[in-house]
């Protein structure tokens, strides 16, 4: 089995990577920069060099393949901080999903696996209702969205299967994001106070390597044009996770809960269905308790960074 892979060198691509070697596949990165790439790729894996903004410009001569099985399309630029607010940024990545379809055409690959977001989801949830106002971060939210919808019709018309891949909260060692968890776990270990919200709104989050298992089952036997959430069945109140995380750390932070206003749509996770990927026989091995405990042992390993 062959597969290509985009932004292979993030914190999921780099665990997709890895999972899909040990499973047998052939693999080909497409990457911005060759700073970013691990030495051992470059005797296994085929590395193709390209930014997410020129895609179009990659030929069949470009790769070591004519033929591929699974394109997975995971490259985003400005996934976190203010570069979420940046609406041309936002656009050229949604312009990038469609033109990665048109190069898994030109690849003859025949599923193509895009890397959605639960954002969508809040973003549909929230803002088209009437008086709501929006901050500039919905920029990505509604990015993403465009990008599924957009993706998936070019899909249709190319005759290619398409999967979209619901990312809620992934986490694991080698995070170095400002997204939430990352930035809760180094401020626990630092024993900091934590500003919060009030913490009632639903959450979900899951180990890295069992997210890849799921990514990879859900391309292998996911149906045609369906979306699958990649997480656990059940969520629960955020409070939930950030009080067991504490406890885990044994931290003495201050949990300020209640100090930051929540803005934004709270999902019911009705909004899709949690069970479509079990249904295909997923199951995960790493607890939240036990995936805290693997993540902080890496994070100290690493350094903790206040920057975050």
């Amino acid at each position: 089995m062959r597969a290509i892979i985009t932004g292979a060198t993030g914190f999921i691509g780099q665990w997709l990577v890895k999972e899909l070697y040990q499973t047998g596949f052939d693999i080909t990165v497409i990457v911005y920069t060759l700073k970013n790439v691990p030495d051992i790729w470059k005797e296994n894996i085929d590395v193709v060099k390209c930014d997410i903004a020129h895609y179009q410009d990659l030929q069949k001569h470009h790769f070591r393949y004519t033929n591929y099985d699974f394109f997975f399309h995971l490259a985003w630029a400005g996934t976190s901080g203010t570069e979420r607010a940046d609406f041309n940024l936002q656009l050229k990545n949604s312009y990038a999903a469609c033109e990665a379809v048109n190069l898994a055409k030109r690849l003859s690959c025949r599923r193509f696996i895009n890397a959605g977001s639960i954002m969508e989801y809040e973003a549909m949830a929230y803002v088209p209702r009437d008086g709501t106002e929006p901050s500039s971060g919905y920029m990505y939210s509604i990015s993403k969205l465009t990008a599924d919808f957009m993706a998936k019709t070019l899909a249709v018309r190319e005759n290619i299967d398409y999967i979209n891949i619901i990312i809620s909260n992934i986490y694991g060692a080698g995070e170095k994001s400002a997204r939430f968890l990352n930035q809760l776990l180094r401020k626990l270990i630092s024993n900091q106070k934590i500003p919060l919200t009030a913490g009632e709104q639903l959450y979900d989050f899951i180990y890295v390597t069992d997210a890849v298992k799921g990514i990879i089952l859900a391309a292998q036997k996911g149906k045609n044009c369906s979306s699958y959430y990649i997480g656990n069945q059940a969520p629960q109140p955020l409070k939930q996770f950030i009080l067991q995380a504490k406890e885990v750390l044994k931290s003495d932070s201050e949990l300020a809960f209640g100090e930051v206003a929540f803005k934004g749509a709270k999902l019911t996770y009705k909004e899709f269905d949690t069970n479509k990927l079990y249904d295909l026989g997923f199951k995960t091995e790493i607890s939240f308790q036990k995936g805290i405990q693997m993540t902080a042992e890496w994070i100290k390993k690493e350094g903790v960074s206040d920057g975050l």
